[in-house]
């Protein structure tokens, strides 16, 4: 027989969505150093923790971020990197980053698509808040009549709307839409896809860990993975943690 508890609270249901969500995630990106994983790391967290807005928003920030650094330096990573604040932002535009990464092949033609999408609708929608557009643009089944299926980019779960734009349903125009089980669907599939995309900019580095200073961290974003998140393996963790 199955039991059900209507006692939970937030702290029992959070754990409970986290051991569910856990087994969504990819195999996470290898580690390099905190700025990048760390940064990962918050992503993947708030999505097991069931913040899909805010795992969207530091995902969205981390593809940037590493599209800019290996666009800057391919070669060093971590304290070994000696990029000016000047030169971080020579490159100003997340567009005009897109440009330069298919002009040196980090970024193929076949990937444009998805990063130009990204820049242009998740990077700048969400950090105006602008959910029901998110949730429409990227839940159409083709970029345009004359482009191919996005089936690839957007999953079934995605599609609540036609291929042009149209809602299936008046609600899901709604912000709070979001926050019932469209983001959470959203936010999954961002998450997988994001890492393949940040794996192959990565592969095309010449990065290697950074353990100079950083270790601390490492073992951190190590020890999230690791962990055995299971509902019933949660309170044994807490019974070996004591305060006096």
């Amino acid at each position: 027989m199955k039991l059900i508890s209507n006692q939970r609270d937030y702290f029992s249901n959070t754990a409970y969505i986290s051991s569910k969500r856990f087994k969504e995630l990819p195999i996470p990106l290898p580690w390099i150093e905190p700025s990048i994983n760390m940064l990962y790391l918050e992503s993947v967290s708030s999505f097991i923790f069931g913040n899909d807005f805010t795992a969207i928003l530091s995902m969205s920030v981390l593809l940037e971020h590493v599209l800019r650094l290996a666009i800057l330096d391919p070669i060093n990573c971590g304290l070994a990197r000696t990029i000016t604040e000047k030169q971080l932002d020579h490159v100003g535009m997340i567009s005009d980053l897109i440009k330069e990464a298919l002009r040196i092949n980090l970024i193929t033609s076949n990937d444009e698509d998805w990063w130009k999408e990204v820049g242009k609708i998740i990077r700048n929608k969400s950090a105006h808040y602008l959910l029901p557009t998110i949730l429409r643009e990227f839940s159409k089944k083709e970029y345009s009549s004359n482009q191919k299926d996005r089936d690839d980019y957007s999953p079934e779960y995605y599609k609540f709307f036609d291929k042009n734009g149209n809602s299936e349903n008046d609600i899901l125009l709604d912000w709070g839409s979001f926050f019932h089980k469209s983001g959470s669907n959203f936010a999954q599939a961002f998450i997988l896809q994001s890492t393949e995309k940040l794996n192959t900019i990565i592969s095309k580095t010449k990065w290697g860990p950074d353990l100079s200073w950083w270790i601390s961290q490492k073992e951190i974003y190590d020890s999230f993975f690791a962990f055995d998140w299971n509902f019933n393996n949660m309170p044994k963790s807490l019974d070996k943690f004591y305060v006096k």
